[in-house]
């Protein structure tokens, strides 16, 4: 087995990093020895929009999120059109104080709005990101009505251009 290579040595893993107006991302690259991807955004501002987002068949993926630093209010929305459910929210509040974190199965987009300026969240995704399977919800589809709990003031040009259902 591949990982047993890195049993017994120590290495630099040089990550993926984005930056834009909301904040960053980072990525802790995914390799052969990791079941999950870990990643983290920090965001600047309270009331910044990241999601909803998913990843399409064959390529979804699970989450747990974390809140670290800050507070969030996290949704996900079923995605499963089989499911009764489908296109039904749930909201959740995630922060440092209270430690939760948040399990985001397959049939589900996941996105939140900060809090608080200064918020930084942590994502461990088992799955593997394939762009071409990247996608996603508009924040503000009237089909779904998620009840935000504050107008964002920050949201990136990708997130703002999903479509409706």
């Amino acid at each position: 087995m591949k990982r047993d290579i890195y049993k017994n040595k120590v290495f630099l893993i040089k990550n993926k990093y984005q930056n834009d107006k909301r904040g960053f991302f980072l990525k802790l690259k995914k390799n052969d020895f990791q079941n999950f991807q870990n990643c983290f955004s920090y965001n600047r501002k309270k009331f910044t929009i990241r999601g909803l987002h998913f990843q399409k068949y064959p390529s979804r993926e699970i989450k747990i999120i974390t809140c670290l630093k800050g507070s969030i209010f996290d949704v996900v929305v079923n995605i499963n059109k089989k499911s009764k459910n489908y296109l039904k929210w749930y909201s959740f509040k995630l922060n440092e104080k209270n430690k939760h974190s948040l399990y985001v199965g397959k049939d589900y987009a996941h996105g939140f709005m900060t809090l608080e300026d200064n918020t930084i969240v942590s994502y461990q995704i088992l799955g593997n990101y394939i762009s071409k399977y990247q996608a996603g919800l508009l924040w503000s589809d009237s089909k779904i009505g998620i009840k935000w709990p504050h107008k964002p003031k920050i949201i990136s040009n990708r997130d703002k251009n999903f479509l409706n259902i």
